[in-house]
């Protein structure tokens, strides 16, 4: 049976705004040559199927799908005897910046392993809700389509690389191991690599498919994130006892770094996050607007 919820259009203009979503049980064949209106994502739910658009071929077998543009002509139509599709459209004042951000370049075809179903399920849930009319503003969809597009992001697989989580497993005894040690100053790239078995530039490899920098650039972030949890919360505490416990044995290359990355120094991170001192009301307008001493 086709399932297809057109949402109600609301009346504030919303970040991500659902526009249709259905299934389809037996896909059609689709001509568009001006292309869809709104961002339209297509999955295969059996069967296959295949999409044309930008002169590519997409085959979209099942535990697949792809995310077109607006207004890009394409065309598809089955490849096997049955193809069961669903489908979301979706606009919204954020919707570009947010593809972009998430998905990179379109149409983006998105794949993801047998045994992970967020993606799937997903879908289902979003129009679960369009179809029980309980969302009149559009807000609830408007965040559900956000997670979805994380999902993508997250559990997809594009142009033959790992999914971000599988990227994030293979690293992830690692990444519990620095929470424990991150404090040693000794610690450096060949011990990291050392603990995951690798090579020094195998590892450099995942953290930048994983996290855009090396391993060495995310252990710093690591100890600094610790020093930003301390400063404010330890006020006993010196800057350069912080600086020692949360890894940096020179004192003067933790403000250094500190300031670089964070834009002020330990000592202002800590004044700007930390308890105030109580300031009675005519000092603090005296501190604020000095007065001439002549008058």
């Amino acid at each position: 049976m086709i399932r297809r919820v057109v949402p109600p259009v609301p009346t504030d203009a919303l970040p991500l705004q659902m526009e249709t979503i259905g299934i389809n049980p037996e896909q059609e064949p689709i001509q568009r040559p001006r292309g869809y209106p709104c961002y339209h994502w297509l999955l295969t739910l059996e069967g296959e199927g295949e999409l044309r658009a930008e002169g590519r071929s997409f085959k979209l077998p099942e535990r697949s799908g792809i995310l077109l543009p607006p207004g890009r002509r394409h065309f598809y139509s089955a490849k096997s005897p049955l193809w069961k599709t669903s489908y979301v459209t979706f606009t919204g004042t954020l919707a570009d910046g947010l593809v972009s951000e998430l998905i990179g370049a379109l149409p983006g075809k998105i794949q993801w392993d047998g045994d992970d179903n967020a993606i799937t399920e997903q879908v289902d849930s979003m129009l679960r809700l369009a179809e029980s009319g309980v969302d009149a503003s559009g807000w609830q969809s408007s965040a559900e389509l956000y997670r979805f597009l994380t999902l993508l992001r997250t559990n997809g697989r594009s142009n033959h690389l790992p999914s971000l989580n599988q990227r994030l497993e293979r690293v992830q005894d690692l990444l519990q191991w620095l929470e424990k040690e991150y404090a040693n100053p000794d610690l450096g790239l060949a011990a990291m690599a050392e603990r995951l078995g690798i090579g020094e530039r195998q590892l450099n490899k995942r953290f930048r498919q994983s996290f855009g920098q090396t391993a060495y650039a995310y252990l710093i972030q690591l100890r600094l994130r610790k020093a930003k949890e301390w400063l404010p919360s330890r006020p006993d505490w010196s800057v350069r006892r912080i600086g020692e416990a949360v890894g940096f044995r020179d004192p003067s290359h933790f403000v250094a770094t500190f300031r670089q990355k964070e834009g002020l120094t330990p000592e202002q991170y800590r004044r700007l996050h930390g308890p105030s001192p109580v300031v009675a009301d005519d000092e603090e307008d005296l501190r604020l607007h000095p007065r001439n001493s002549d008058t």
